[in-house]
Order: C-alpha cells, then sequence, then structure tokens
C-alpha cells in the first residue's frame, strides 16, 4: 500500500486537482470512508478555490478533512472554537512550512512550489497532524 505522500503526488500526476488529491489520498490512507459525494466536494477547490489562485487547494482539501475527523453534525458536538483551533494550528504549520497559503504566491517567480510535491508534503503533514492531535473519525 502507497503512503498517503505518494498516494496524494499520484492522483495529482493522474490529474485531479490539488484538492481533490488530498481528499482522495486521506480517503484511501485514513479509511475515512468518504461517499462519492463527500470526494466531489473538494472539486471546486483546487487552484486556490476554482482556479482563482486564492487560497491553495491542498490546503483547502486539508481543511476539508479536518472537518471531516474532528468536525460535528450536530450543534451539541464538538464546539466551533475547538474545530476552529485545530484548522487555524494547521493553517499555521502550512503557512510556516511553505511561506504562503496563497496558491498565486506558491506557484509564483518567488517561492515556486510544485504543485504535485506541495500536495504529497501537505497530505503527509495533516496526517501526523492529525495523529499528533489525536484527531480520528
Amino acid at each position: 500500500m502507497e503512503d498517503i505522500k505518494t498516494m496524494a503526488e499520484h492522483f495529482h500526476s493522474e490529474g485531479f486537482s490539488c484538492a481533490e488529491s488530498m481528499v482522495k489520498a486521506c480517503n484511501n490512507c485514513l479509511d475515512l470512508h468518504l461517499s462519492d459525494d463527500a470526494l466531489r466536494m473538494a472539486s471546486g477547490l483546487g487552484g486556490g478555490l476554482g482556479g482563482s489562485g486564492c487560497v491553495c487547494g491542498a490546503l483547502n482539501g486539508a481543511c476539508l478533512i479536518i472537518g471531516v475527523v474532528a468536525g460535528r453534525k450536530e450543534l451539541t458536538d464538538r464546539p466551533k472554537p475547538e474545530i476552529y483551533k485545530d484548522i487555524r494550528e494547521f493553517q499555521q504549520l502550512f503557512t510556516k512550512t511553505f511561506g504562503s497559503t496563497c496558491c498565486h504566491v506558491l506557484k509564483g517567480p518567488e517561492l515556486h512550489v510544485a504543485c504535485e510535491t506541495l500536495t504529497g508534503n501537505t497530505a503527509a503533514m495533516l496526517e501526523k497532524f492529525l495523529r499528533e492531535k489525536g484527531l480520528k473519525k
């Protein structure tokens, strides 16, 4: 079985967006058992939100996965501030690691991060983050 980094890179190399690749790799490697509809939710998030170059799709996909494992279905579930804290911590880790959360900046001449590599590294970073935080579905 492939590790999560390799799997995310593989999906990206096949043509899936960074967000789709993140969600698909996490679904497979973390045994999330997401439905096809849940997987489709990531389709518009690649390229920094629909190709706009804003928030990186790999980060968007990671946030979806954090929501899957640590989010809520009912108001009586985990409080929003706890969920937001997890998202902010991962976003800060992403920024510290890659230098920005903006797709346009990451792909620009100053940072020029390859999307496939960034997606794989984000998947591996997310897996470690979830494990260290004790977050699992």
